[in-house]
């Protein structure tokens, strides 16, 4: 049986605060279930967004959630800046 492979996405926005679609504009992190090095970097990633106040959100079976704390099983995690207008 092959592993699954997770995602974890993180969207960058320009000054303007419009989301950058150019290979600049984002990172991605892919991870095997079972390759544990692969994992903890992502989860890695995952703490130090979150800790800068980005939102995370989970994809996977079922509605796409908020989440504040990593979950390997799940297929993606996209992360994107709190943008507040004024």
């Amino acid at each position: 049986m092959a592993e699954e492979l997770g995602e974890l996405r993180v969207i960058r926005t320009s000054p303007t605060g419009m989301q950058k679609d150019s290979a600049h504009g984002e990172l991605r992190l892919t991870w095997r279930t079972g390759d544990a090095d692969e994992i903890a970097r992502a989860e890695k990633t995952f703490q130090a967004y979150l800790q800068k106040g980005w939102l995370a959100i989970g994809e996977g079976p079922g509605p796409k959630k908020q989440i504040f704390t990593f979950n390997p099983d799940l297929e993606k995690i996209v992360l994107a800046p709190l943008v507040m207008g004024g």
